[in-house]
């Protein structure tokens, strides 16, 4: 489940949409059903207005339908980076009994991903990982997988037949002057 799948501005519409997603998923018994961006659908229920009423209710059907899934041989997997945001009746036992942090990737788990991916493409066998490997450490994966994209289009652009230290070195400044972007102030 992801908010533009079951998302709705018509009123009941999105709770309906929910447990429908929930039928399926019991239907199909033993399934996963993943939901995505969880904070968008199971933030805490305490605004105010007409349409806080309608989150309200949203939150309120996962509540009735994940212990349901649960029972009924469906695993409920959630996501998010903002688990400050959910609902606390959400990670009550029951619902969510496993709350799994998935912290920055290791040096050891940088080193894999890297040659996994290099190994992938032409390389000069030169070519060192260290700097990478010590200004990597607790950077997202994507920034590495970036790293080895940006490599090869360096070299390729450059008219190299293999990524070498310099293509290599130069994406990875642009991997940390990415990084170091801030909005600019307006006004």
């Amino acid at each position: 489940i992801d908010s533009g799948s079951v998302g709705s501005s018509y009123i009941h519409e999105t709770s309906r949409k929910i447990s429908e997603a929930f039928d399926k998923a019991i239907e199909a018994a033993p399934s996963v059903l993943v939901i995505d961006e969880m904070e968008s659908f199971l933030s805490e229920r305490g605004g105010a207005g007409t349409s806080a009423l309608f989150h309200v209710e949203e939150v309120a059907e996962f509540l009735r339908r994940i212990p349901e899934a649960g029972e009924k041989r469906v695993l409920v997997v959630a996501m998010t980076n903002m688990i400050d945001m959910i609902d606390p009746a959400i990670l009550r036992r029951g619902r969510f009994d496993h709350v799994v942090e998935v912290e920055m990737p290791s040096r050891d788990e940088i080193k894999t991903l890297l040659l996994s991916l290099l190994a992938k493409l032409p390389v000069e066998p030169d070519v060192s990982l260290e700097s990478a490997l010590s200004s990597l450490c607790g950077a997202p994966l994507s920034d590495i997988a970036f790293l080895v994209r940006e490599s090869a289009r360096l070299a390729a652009k450059a008219g190299k037949a293999r990524i070498d230290q310099q293509s290599f070195d130069d994406a990875l400044d642009r991997v940390h002057r990415a990084e170091k972007k801030t909005r600019p102030q307006i006004g």
